[in-house]
């Protein structure tokens, strides 16, 4: 859930270059291995460049400081978001309580 959510709200995040596959030259990595020996169920590893993008509205572009930065807002409310659907389901919340706060954090995570 959480790349469906990046994907959908980070304008630098591309889930076409996404891969949830374990490949064997990845099996030491911390993703992995936290899967594998510790249990946990989603683990991530998320990779950037400075090199630029080659999709989105960053085509084309050097990544910098901003973007870096308007990244990582967007993956803090990508997990208050998946916190708060998993809190609504759990409890049976409507799903419209979590519209005006995620407006309200969108709106402070523009880069301008």
């Amino acid at each position: 859930a959480l790349p469906k959510i990046l994907s959908e709200t980070a304008p630098a995040f591309c889930m076409g270059s996404c891969s949830f596959v374990v490949e064997k030259s990845k099996e030491s990595t911390a993703r992995v291995v936290v899967w594998r020996e510790i249990g946990v169920q989603r683990s991530y590893t998320m990779e950037s460049t400075l090199c630029g993008c080659d999709q989105g509205k960053y085509k084309g572009l050097q990544i910098g400081t901003r973007e870096l930065e308007e990244m990582g807002a967007k993956f803090c409310v990508g997990l208050l978001r998946l916190k708060k659907m998993a809190s609504a389901l759990e409890y049976n919340l409507p799903s419209n309580l979590l519209d005006i706060e995620n407006e309200l954090i969108e709106s402070s995570c523009k880069v301008t």
